[in-house]
């Protein structure tokens, strides 16, 4: 259970409902009204921050898990396009979570960025993160479900079992 290689599964759940969720959260504010917006908002931004936090964590362990399941899989160029899809993720709501901020660092240039064009900007990239994410998803399930990555793989006739 406490092989290097699952520690990636465990971990990466967490980014995936968290971006998803602060993403349809943020789009969802902009059909509300201007108090309910605020707190929509709110809702979002704290989903999208600990999403950033922990996809960079399942870009981690999932670096970790790398070495040992690249020895396992048949197609490797699958594991190869699921990272770089992972550090595209992790650059895009990372891109969104530092727009975010921009309001609340006290520096005079920050300014002259407008309010609805930064909000705009933030959408986009959360929403292109997005799809980024489930394409990443799915190459994530490529690798257990047909290269069978992190999969224990008994021996004939199991005798290990025994």
């Amino acid at each position: 259970m406490w092989r290097t290689e699952l520690w990636h599964p465990m971990v990466v759940h967490f980014p995936i409902v968290l971006l998803l969720g602060a993403t349809l959260i943020h789009i969802l504010g902009y059909f509300f009204s201007s108090g309910t917006a605020r707190f929509v908002k709110k809702m979002s931004r704290v989903l999208l921050y600990a999403g950033t936090i922990a996809v960079w964590i399942a870009i981690y362990t999932g670096t970790l898990a790398d070495g040992i399941v690249s020895r396992t899989i048949c197609d490797p160029t699958v594991l190869k396009a699921h990272e770089n899809t992972a550090f595209t993720i992790g650059y895009l709501f990372s891109g969104a979570t530092l727009l975010d901020l921009i309001p609340f660092i006290p520096l005079k240039m920050f300014d002259k960025i407008k309010h609805k064009f930064r909000g705009w900007v933030v959408t986009l990239l959360l929403i292109a993160g997005s799809l980024y994410l489930g394409y990443a998803a799915h190459l994530g399930a490529t690798l257990v479900y047909q290269q069978s990555a992190a999969v224990y793989q008994p021996t004939e006739g199991c005798t290990e079992f025994e």
